[in-house]
């Protein structure tokens, strides 16, 4: 699950942002946007959202699923039948559905584990839906579960990264979320993670030297994380230096195996090289 939500983070939290969620600042209207969004959550229940998946899933795949909650409706607290539930969900990309069942074990059985397993869900299904309203309720859920962790274990900096990227991404108080991450790096500036994501976040408010800065760590920390290199690509494309920014990309495509990476850099370099 870790790896998978990683991915997640690196995908959908930065190639999204060469839009122009990436390229502007956060408006001003998105506070009463939140406020219209907070107010129809109530639409959203568990029971409507895992009716929709389930609508979205081929038979065979709901078979095994049908007798699992036939199992739970006999123990209703059975947390083994739980997880099952849970994990079927993930398999099948569900992870607004799959985080309620792990909500269920963290309730059952709290601690730090447990309520990670629910955050990572929560966080994945944030980052995944296309629907503000459903992405605010999930955000919030994230927040809370992982405030549950740092509770038990303040020092879980992975937890501590994706909560700091739960507030700066999905609330109307980034700077809560900015600053959780600087504690991070402050306390481990080799965490590969909490450094991209400020970097992302520099990059978002026009600080290009700062997003240059953090993108640069990153390779350092780990060479091989060569989305960082395609931002640090973007960066001095935005900057108006195309040979640095044809340079980078170049060496993203001799680097990468990932196809949607390797699609936005032929992108990006055509688009500098019809300008150029």
């Amino acid at each position: 699950m870790s790896a998978r939500r990683t991915q997640l983070v690196l995908v959908a939290g930065a190639i999204a942002l060469t839009g122009v969620l990436y390229l502007l600042p956060r408006k001003t209207s998105e506070e009463k946007a939140a406020i219209q969004s907070q107010s129809r959550q109530s639409t959203y229940t568990f029971e409507g959202l895992l009716a929709d998946a389930k609508s979205q899933v081929k038979r065979q795949e709901l078979d095994p699923i049908n007798q699992l909650e036939d199992k739970l409706q006999q123990a209703p607290q059975d947390t083994a039948v739980l997880g099952e539930l849970g994990r079927s969900w993930d398999r099948l990309g569900f992870p607004a559905i799959s985080s309620g069942y792990f909500r269920r074990i963290a309730e059952a059985a709290p601690g730090e584990n447990t309520w990670i397993n629910a955050a990572y869900r929560y966080f994945d299904a944030f980052k995944l839906s296309g629907d503000s309203t459903l992405q605010s309720m999930m955000v919030q859920q994230a927040i809370e579960s992982y405030g549950k962790v740092l509770a038990i274990n303040p020092d879980n900096l992975d937890a501590k990264t994706d909560l700091g990227i739960c507030y700066a991404e999905g609330t109307t108080t980034p700077m809560q979320g900015i600053m959780l991450l600087r504690e991070v790096v402050e306390k481990n500036p080799g965490h590969a993670n909490a450094q991209f994501n400020l970097g992302i976040l520099s990059v978002r408010s026009g600080q290009y030297d700062k997003a240059l800065e953090r993108f640069s760590k990153v390779l350092e920390i780990d060479p091989k994380r060569t989305l960082a290199r395609f931002m640090i690509g973007r960066v001095y494309a935005q900057q108006g230096q195309q040979e640095k920014a044809l340079a980078a990309l170049e060496q993203v495509k001799k680097e990468s195996s990932d196809p949607q990476l390797l699609k936005e850099a032929d992108q990006l370099i055509n688009q500098i090289q019809n300008n150029h």
